[in-house]
């Protein structure tokens, strides 16, 4: 997918940035940012990056027994779902930040256009970026067409409303992976997939992020919700659905809600449901970790033993509905 975004920046490349109009600003401000929609998990040290957004890699639900003092699975688990869910808007976000910087082609009362100009990386094509605004609400796409054609299609269609002050509001964006596929576009790891969807709000806190991939055929989705309140408090919410997480390979549906602070120690709650667990099972674990991502404290439902002592886990209350 790296290409169709490689295109809109060599149609960047052909503007000039300067001086912009209030008017201009507010088509601008209408576009998501980094800060906004991107995870911020707390880091260890030397921890690698995700190169790719797909597949994420679950560690089965029963494990080995756990100590106190041993590095956090499940924060390792939410480190990768974390990866994944930025290196997803990664693309999208850096194409975001160059439109910001430039100066329109085109300017109407309710309408900007960045190109079109011949696509590099899709000879035939040519490519453009198209704003319009109605009562107050933004649409956007990045759009391609075959040269000779009159008609474009949209790789990249988004929605904002303001509410709430500069760059408050809710907004939607859906990547069309199946329809660039269909037009002879490389989709690379993303090929599964028909559409990327993301839909966030930043009119109050704590703010949310959802992205969710949504699959070509009958295979588990993708999806992933990122909530961000003061005092650097996060969240991150992934579900992995027909999943082999239990022992024996057995399948079930994961869902995993992950809590931190702005002293990097958490908690995470995991719950198995559906595929070959029992219904009066009490399929969960709950681990918490110290500022260094090791284990303070870890229960499994099922069982009566605990590691650890619950006191430890720190106050992320201020995340609950």
């Amino acid at each position: 997918m790296r290409t169709c975004w490689l295109s809109l920046l060599g149609l960047l490349a052909t503007a000039c940035g300067g001086n912009f109009s209030n008017d201009d600003l507010e088509f601008l401000n209408a576009l998501p940012v980094r800060a906004e929609l991107t995870a911020k998990l707390p880091k260890r040290e030397g921890a690698a990056g995700i190169g790719s957004a797909l597949p994420l890699e679950v560690r089965p639900f029963a494990d080995t027994p756990v100590a106190e003092g041993d590095p956090s699975t499940l924060y390792e688990d939410t480190h990768q779902a974390s990866e994944r869910f930025n290196t997803a808007l990664d693309g999208l976000l850096s194409t975001l930040e160059k439109i910001r910087a430039q100066n329109p082609t085109t300017r109407a009362p309710d309408m900007r256009e960045w190109g079109p100009v011949e696509d590099s990386e899709h000879p035939g094509h040519l490519v453009r970026f198209v704003m319009t605004r109605q009562d107050g609400r933004f649409a956007y796409q990045l759009q391609f067409r075959p040269r000779g054609r009159d008609e474009w299609w949209s790789f990249v269609e988004g929605t904002f409303e303001a509410n709430g002050g500069l760059r408050r509001g809710t907004g939607t964006v859906s990547i069309q992976l199946a329809a660039a596929r269909a037009h002879g576009f490389d989709m690379g790891s993303f090929a599964g997939y028909k559409r990327l969807d993301v839909a966030y709000q930043t009119r109050a806190p704590p703010m949310s992020v959802e992205v969710e991939f949504i699959p070509v055929a009958a295979r588990a989705s993708l999806r992933y919700t990122y909530r961000e309140a003061h005092g650097g408090l996060g969240e991150m919410t992934f579900l992995l659905e027909d999943t082999a997480i239990l022992p024996g390979n057995k399948r079930a549906d994961l869902f995993i809600v992950s809590r931190w602070t702005s002293d990097r120690d958490g908690m995470a709650r995991a719950m198995a449901t559906g595929g070959n667990v029992p219904a009066d099972l009490d399929a969960t674990q709950v681990e918490c970790w110290d500022a260094r991502f090791r284990v303070t404290y870890f229960k499994r439902g099922w069982e009566t033993a605990e590691v650890g002592n619950a006191a430890a886990c720190p106050d992320v209350s201020a995340l609950d509905p």
